[in-house]
């Protein structure tokens, strides 16, 4: 099963404001947010639960237009926009 991102809600926001990313992520093991990628510890869910669609995250720093995959090892997701206002 491929790592697949359906959503990100919200798609917009700032720094402190939690993003939910709905989609096919049970095996994701780590989430790039435009060029940083993040280790596991750094969000929640996915990983290795069966049955996890959605991962959690707190908004860091930025601004802009942020790609966000979904990654495990060579395998990644297809990418989605979170914009900083």
């Amino acid at each position: 099963m491929s790592l697949q991102i359906d959503s990100i809600d919200p798609a917009q926001g700032k720094q402190g404001d939690q993003v939910t990313l709905t989609g096919t992520l049970l095996r994701a093991q780590a989430l790039r947010w435009g060029e940083e990628e993040w280790e596991e510890g750094q969000w929640e869910g996915g990983g290795s639960k069966p049955g996890e669609a959605e991962i959690y995250f707190t908004v860091p720093e930025g601004e802009g237009t942020i790609q966000v995959v979904a990654v495990n090892g060579d395998e990644q997701s297809n990418a989605v926009e979170f914009t900083y206002v």
